[in-house]
């Protein structure tokens, strides 16, 4: 794997950090996703024209398409309500790292063919014991009912939106490829479309919430470049791991490398919010990146 390639990725994992962060401090909402997913589809709308031989996809994939806005839309709502409850040290950590046991298990549930390793199995239990153990500052502090929060509630809301949109994505990338046979434009594409998808979802919720409707009048009416900022990062996030990706055929180590997003989300709630580190917080957090990368290698 070239260095540019390792580069390329660890500045998305930075970027993807970023715009959680970006979310948390202008006020969490889903209309600043919403005007952020806006911006920055409108920003990379002009890569449409570049072979626009997507025009032709059939009805199925735009279907699909439809869905995967879907649970996007679903992923951004779960994020915004989340970290306007609590922590992004806690909730970011938690909605980046469930999906990696989510989408195996749904996969089964729906009867696909899943194969895991041994050592894949003992990755997803790190995984689930670390999220079982970043919400709290001490051992002794753990009760059942403290994870009836409305706020981890959100973040496996934003958990589930991404499982979901991951296992449609991957249907829609295969006949996108099948029929267009060009990787790289399609993935650009396709992340310009999925954004304009989402927003026929996320819309409607917006105008309908009365307390989403005053956000998005307030971001409207106020100062643009956080949202905008955003917007960028969210699609650019994307943009700059595809890039990587034909660079390397070593797409297990792109896996692993992103998720150092993971501590950097964690470490910049810290710093910019002044949320705490205890000891066992700190620990969660190693044991859940050291699930990731044992599972991704």
């Amino acid at each position: 794997m070239t260095s540019l390639a390792v580069a390329l990725v660890l500045c998305s994992a930075a970027m993807h950090a970023g715009w959680n962060l970006l979310g948390k401090g202008q006020a969490p909402s889903l209309a600043f996703f919403t005007l952020a997913l806006f911006s920055g589809g409108l920003i990379f709308a002009p890569s449409l024209f570049w072979q626009p031989d997507y025009v032709a996809l059939p009805a199925l994939f735009w279907w699909w398409l439809l869905l995967s806005g879907f649970f996007q839309a679903i992923y951004l709502a779960g994020l915004a309500w989340a970290y306007a409850r609590g922590a992004v040290s806690v909730l970011y950590p938690l909605a980046r790292a469930l999906p990696v046991l989510l989408v195996p298990l749904v996969g089964w549930l729906l009867l696909e063919a899943v194969f895991l390793v041994a050592r894949q199995w003992v990755a997803l239990v790190m995984i689930v014991l670390a999220s079982l153990l970043l919400p709290f500052v001490r051992l002794k502090d753990i009760r059942l009912r403290h994870y009836w929060t409305p706020a981890l509630g959100f973040a496996l809301l934003a958990a589930l939106g991404t499982t979901g949109y991951t296992l449609v994505d991957q249907r829609a990338m295969q006949l996108m490829n099948q029929q267009l046979g060009q990787p790289v434009v399609s993935s650009v594409h396709y992340m310009v479309l999925q954004a304009w998808f989402s927003l026929l979802w996320m819309l409607p919720v917006v105008w309908w919430m009365p307390s989403e409707k005053r956000a998005l009048s307030q971001l409207w009416g106020g100062q643009k470049r956080g949202f905008i900022t955003a917007g960028v990062l969210v699609l650019g996030t994307y943009g700059f791991v595809l890039l990587a990706m034909t660079m390397t055929d070593q797409v297990s180590m792109i896996v692993a490398l992103r998720q150092a997003s993971i501590p950097l989300g964690a470490l910049g709630g810290m710093m910019l919010f002044k949320e705490s580190l205890s000891p066992l917080k700190l620990a969660a957090l190693v044991l859940m990146t050291s699930g990731l990368l044992v599972m991704t290698f």
